[in-house]
């Protein structure tokens, strides 16, 4: 069945259906990583029946895929509720997870999920634990191994996010992850640039000497990704690394354009065309790096996503004239043609 909704949504600047949802679950984490400043729960998130009231809205709404986000939703004790609810129809849920929790806590989610996506910035002890403040490299292997060697799993894949402690590892990482048998792997540069990651309520900044990669380490990091092209040639063609060698080349200009040694890398994007961020305390954001443009405590969602501030954003996410756009490390592009089949 054709999603001709979906389609319009990608050629226009209304919203006719909203198929991809992030959900942050709560915004406390129990790590404490140097580039993000979530800590501790908000005191108002949203409660299980706002979740319900949301999720009912959300499914008339053409709800395809939902994914849990934070904070660290594991954190949450009625967790497993909360996936409940959106498993009364037949939408994919992706658990976005520290995996600090995952061991624990697996067995009580194991069959809601399509894809559960675990940060991991380290292929060793030392580093991973010095990027996230807290020792979980052993923790959250152990989680992982659980859910690879459990019966009908969902896929599993770890997330990286490059930055200067921990870009030489690259190979290490990926052949950490075919040794686990996890299904993909797939790389971010740090954010530094933006007010995502609770910076906006805490007010942290980043010191990018401490993230950023200088000069002669931009160089190093082309070379590095030039030889994974050749010794992981198929790998990329067969989609277990996510970006392809050019998107890889994407994140070492923009380390570079970070030192004004290079222009920002072209992204596309129509994020806002297709999902929403919606906050634990009930903010709908444009995605993780705009300001939010209402609150499903104060308006119904189908009123706030057609407002005429995020129809706006649209226009200037589309016409490429945001900065928060041109500096963007995590993009979202739905083609056309994927929306009007569905494919979300």
């Amino acid at each position: 069945m054709l999603n001709y909704k979906a389609y319009f949504n990608t050629m226009t600047n209304r919203c006719w259906t909203l198929p991809i949802v992030i959900l942050y679950v709560t915004e406390g984490c129990n790590l404490q990583c140097r580039m993000c400043s979530y800590r501790k729960p908000l005191p108002d998130e949203l409660t299980l029946d706002e979740i319900q009231k949301l999720a009912d809205e959300l499914l008339s709404f053409g709800l395809r895929h939902i994914v849990f986000s934070g904070g660290e939703p594991l954190l949450r004790k009625n967790f497993p509720d909360i996936c409940q609810i959106f498993s009364r129809v037949n939408i994919k849920q992706t658990l976005l997870t520290n995996g600090l929790l995952l061991s624990k806590r697996y067995q009580e989610i194991q069959s809601y999920f399509h894809e559960i996506i675990v940060s991991l910035d380290g292929a060793t002890a030392d580093v991973q634990n010095s990027i996230r403040g807290v020792d979980s490299f052993d923790t959250i292997l152990q989680g992982v191994k659980k859910v690879v060697s459990s019966n009908q799993r969902p896929l599993i894949s770890f997330r990286i996010v490059i930055q200067k402690s921990n870009f030489r590892q690259m190979p290490m990482m990926i052949e950490l992850a075919r040794s686990l048998k996890i299904d993909r792997i797939s790389f971010l540069a740090v954010d530094v640039r933006s007010v995502a990651y609770g910076r906006l309520e805490t007010g942290e900044t980043i010191s990018d000497s401490s993230v950023n990669l200088n000069h002669e380490e931009c160089s190093e990091f082309e070379e590095i990704i030039k030889q994974l092209s050749i010794d992981y040639q198929k790998q990329f063609e067969n989609g277990f690394i996510s970006e392809s060698p050019e998107k890889l080349h994407h994140l070492a200009q923009y380390f570079k354009a970070l030192i004004k040694e290079a222009e920002f890398p072209r992204n596309h994007c129509n994020a806002p065309n297709v999902s929403a961020v919606i906050t634990s305390t009930g903010d709908v954001l444009p995605c993780y790096f705009l300001p939010s443009y209402g609150n499903i405590r104060q308006n119904i969602l189908s009123s706030i996503v057609n407002s005429e501030s995020i129809r706006q954003t649209r226009s200037e996410v589309k016409a490429y004239t945001l900065k928060q756009c041109q500096q963007c490390v995590c993009t979202l592009h739905v083609p056309f043609r994927n929306a009007l089949f569905d494919k979300f």
